[in-house]
């Protein structure tokens, strides 16, 4: 009969086994990689990383800041925006503008004292920082952070890479696949944590003839600086897409239709001061639509379109709202 040899454990295993809290970090690790590298998308891969740190060390209060080149900054907390969580932001991504994703983990939101700031990438295209309160379960952290680098700055590569395919050649606006993408993370994040966004359609009037009378060429020099009027008319955590042709749209996070209908009115008004040449004149037509619970992200793209449609027929330069279809 064979009998296999077994070998004695070593030192700390037999820590391990003898204590089973000894062997809780290696658990945990090994699920933050899983739930970073097996997530279908960046988003919800950071959403589970912080909600699991949160979970597990709540007195930590963990966020997890991001800044890289071609993607606007965010911030996954735990930490409530109106208590302590803008102002910590601000201070490790500095003033700009930036998304603010509150991880709910259940309970009342932690509170931030001293902080530690454990970077996780540091490069010239992107900084990925890790920030906890100083003095809970720092050792801990300090060692996560050592296995979680690597895993981080791959997503940050995978994201970089995506940016540049979400550009649109023309107009250097967002295009078509990224607002599919993103109003679908936009969906899931207020279905989840019931918060409102809004969805805004515009379209150029007229834009044809703008094609036949002046050429293709000037109609594509509309087509770009109606793109960066519009960049600078939302705010930064609005995002713009090249919808197609001479659509474009405007996702706006944690905004419901009585701040979004304020947005719009200034766009289609800058639109119809703009002087782009002598001789040509741009007016837009404006839909707007606001998730509410039980729409699904196509509802609020049929809805908007709705909205755009009323405009137009209407006599074009409006802004129109849609609500449940009507």
């Amino acid at each position: 009969m064979l009998v296999k040899e077994r070998r004695a454990p070593t030192a700390k295993r037999a820590a391990a086994l003898a204590d089973p809290e000894a062997s809780r970090p290696l658990a945990l690790f090994t699920e933050s990689l899983v739930a970073l590298l097996s997530s279908p998308g960046v988003h919800k891969a950071y959403m589970d990383l912080i909600a699991l740190m949160g979970q597990t060390f709540p007195l930590a209060a963990p966020a997890l800041y991001l800044s890289v080149t071609g993607v606007e900054a965010r911030v996954y907390s735990v930490l409530d925006l109106d208590e302590g969580g803008e102002h910590d932001a601000h201070r490790v991504l500095g003033p700009d503008g930036f998304s603010y994703i509150r991880v709910v983990v259940g309970g009342h939101p932690p509170i931030p004292y001293h902080r530690l700031d454990l970077p996780l990438v540091n490069t010239t295209q992107a900084t990925a920082t890790l920030s906890i309160n100083h003095g809970m379960h720092e050792g801990i952290f300090r060692e996560w952070v050592k296995i979680l680098a690597p895993a981080v700055a791959k997503l940050i590569d995978n994201e970089q890479l995506k940016a540049l395919v979400f550009r649109d050649g023309l107009t250097g606006a967002l295009n078509y696949r990224a607002f599919e993408e993103m109003l679908g993370q936009e969906w899931e994040r207020a279905s989840r944590y019931k918060t409102a966004f809004s969805l805004m359609m515009i379209d150029l009037d007229h834009f044809k003839g703008i094609n036949d009378r002046f050429g293709h060429q000037i109609g594509d020099m509309v087509l770009r600086t109606v793109a960066q009027r519009l960049e600078k008319c939302v705010r930064k955590s609005d995002r713009v897409f090249r919808y197609g042709g001479e659509e474009f749209a405007v996702l706006m996070p944690h905004t419901d239709i009585a701040h979004a209908e304020p947005l719009a009115q200034r766009i289609r008004q800058t639109m119809a001061a703009m002087r782009i040449m002598p001789g040509l004149r741009l007016t837009v037509s404006l839909g707007l639509s606001q998730y509410r619970d039980g729409l699904q992200a196509s509802d609020l793209v049929k809805y908007a379109d709705m909205g755009l449609y009323k405009a137009k027929a209407g006599g074009r330069n409006r802004v129109e709202i849609v609500k449940d279809g009507q």
